[in-house]
């Protein structure tokens, strides 16, 4: 991805995440349940979005939330989007929400966008090193996991895996939370804010772009069982790399 290409899309989520944050006091529920569903600002963003890059990249697939066993098979570029990430706290006007973008190339995320209006951090990124940020990425130098604040996110679809993995957290590191945002959770990880992330059932679409940075930021990324992440990992365990083995045995206990 050159140079020109990423400012745009960097430009043009600033923009976005404008007229996101400008309607939040007027999204209102379209469709899903208590714990999951979809706001009029969803479909508003993501309508946007495809604008935006079928104006960039026509020639480039676009996909959000679709069938994984699908885009295995692609080996071209393509888009995977999340219009907002956090749909539960923008709805409830809380600020822990943002808007993902990654490029799939072959398997592998090759580009990052991620934009957090509300706190007014954007940040972009390429495989090949180009950071587009004001926002310095870094990782904490905690390697005592008793001391570390380790966040996590509920397993939408089983419950009792959420509330074991919570207790084990509570008991092994310092007053875990949950943010209900992916992105934001990973983003705190690759700035240094704090020592890791640990995710049971990610969607490709909520960590895509914001394990590129964790990356970036000299961290460590894999999933439950210790392997290298890939867009199609079926859980995440994100570090600064110090304590990365010592959560991965608590995650497994």
């Amino acid at each position: 991805m050159d140079y020109e290409l990423a400012s745009v899309i960097s430009v043009s989520m600033k923009t976005i995440g404008n007229r996101l944050l400008a309607f939040q006091p007027h999204a209102i529920k379209t469709e899903g349940g208590i714990k999951n569903f979809v706001t009029s600002a969803d479909k508003m963003c993501y309508d946007l979005i495809v604008k935006m890059l079928k104006k960039a990249r026509p020639e480039w697939q676009i996909v959000s939330e679709e069938d994984e066993d699908k885009l295995k098979g692609l080996e071209e570029e393509f888009w995977i989007i999340d219009p907002i990430d956090g749909t539960i706290n923008y709805f409830h006007q809380d600020s822990t929400w943002g808007i993902s973008i990654a490029l799939i190339k072959k398997q592998e995320v090759v580009a990052g966008f991620l934009c957090f209006p509300a706190f007014k951090k954007h940040f972009s990124c390429t495989k090949n090193h180009t950071i587009f940020s004001r926002t310095k990425l870094m990782r904490r130098g905690d390697n005592d996991l008793s001391q570390a604040q380790i966040w996590m996110d509920y397993a939408k679809e089983s419950s009792e895996i959420s509330v074991e993995l919570f207790a084990k957290l509570t008991r092994a590191t310092a007053c875990p939370q949950i943010r209900l945002c992916a992105t934001y959770s990973l983003m705190q990880v690759a700035t240094g804010k704090i020592a890791g992330y640990v995710n049971p059932n990610p969607k490709l679409e909520d960590f895509a772009a914001a394990c590129l940075f964790v990356e970036k930021a000299g961290g460590m990324v894999t999933d439950f069982e210790g392997r290298p992440w890939s867009p199609f990992s079926k859980s995440i365990v994100a570090t600064n790399g110090l304590l990365h083995n010592q959560l991965l045995e608590v995650v497994n206990s």
